[in-house]
């Protein structure tokens, strides 16, 4: 609707519509792996790092449409010199799903080699064991799954810690907000989980070819999703930069 109302009060101002997908840490620009928060993706990469993602529902197949944060602010740039001097108006989808696509399986092994190579310190010292999470592609199957393993578990701990007067309460609590984090990871990805689209690239990319852009990165004005190797970059860029700066200490 904010997009209608900007086309039908611009007069006879040039308008640019830029529309991101998930917006990553930054790829180069100011340094690799600048972050503000968790976002998106990010969710999924804490919830790794602390073990708190045993299982979810999805398809590692699926693609996951990222972009980094300085290709979004590059193409809005290079967009504004493009279209500063024209009256009509131009929707860009700044995306990486039909060029560069991103699969479960890249990020899931990043996350992996990541934590192999730098293992997670527990509070007692010892080496938080790497697990991989168990996928389901089915949601009834997730869904019995979890209050098997995990539901049940933790209802029967709760009436043996209220017949002793709250002696397992705190093992409770803490495992109860693990169980409640996860079912909120589910409630806010598991739309995203088994979508298939794509989003519409053609103009992004037909800006591209109008600059004249470098497909190795070495223009200064980068927004080629071609120009990175995903698993490098979530290896050595993003998954530390969401430890670093996008975990709440």
């Amino acid at each position: 609707m904010g997009e209608m109302l900007l086309a039908q009060e611009r007069g006879d101002l040039p308008l640019i519509i830029m529309r991101p997908a998930m917006v990553t840490s930054t790829f180069q620009d100011p340094f690799p792996g600048w972050i503000e928060g968790a976002r998106t993706i990010d969710a999924l990469i804490v919830a790794y790092t602390e073990q708190a993602f045993p299982c979810f529902v999805g398809d590692r197949k699926n693609i996951m449409d990222a972009v980094p944060a300085d290709m979004v602010v590059n193409a809005t740039l290079v967009a504004m010199a493009v279209h500063w001097n024209e009256k009509g108006y131009v929707i860009y989808h700044v995306c990486s799903a039909l060029q560069n696509p991103l699969s479960g399986y890249v990020l899931e092994d990043a996350c992996w080699d990541y934590f192999s190579k730098h293992p997670r310190i527990r509070e007692d010292g010892k080496p938080l064991k790497n697990k991989r999470p168990y996928v389901f592609k089915r949601f009834t199957l997730f869904r019995a799954y979890l209050i098997m393993v995990y539901k049940l578990p933790l209802e029967i701990l709760h009436a043996v810690s209220l017949l002793f007067c709250g002696l397992f309460s705190q093992s409770y609590n803490k495992y109860n907000r693990r169980y409640n984090f996860l079912i909120l990871l589910v409630k806010l990805y598991a739309p995203y989980a088994f979508f298939k689209g794509c989003f519409d690239d053609t103009n992004i990319t037909r800006l591209l070819t109008e600059v004249k852009m470098d497909c190795n990165g070495g223009s200064i004005f980068n927004f080629d999703p071609r120009s990175m190797d995903w698993h490098s970059y979530l290896l050595n860029v993003h998954v530390p930069a969401v430890i670093k700066y996008g975990r709440k200490n």
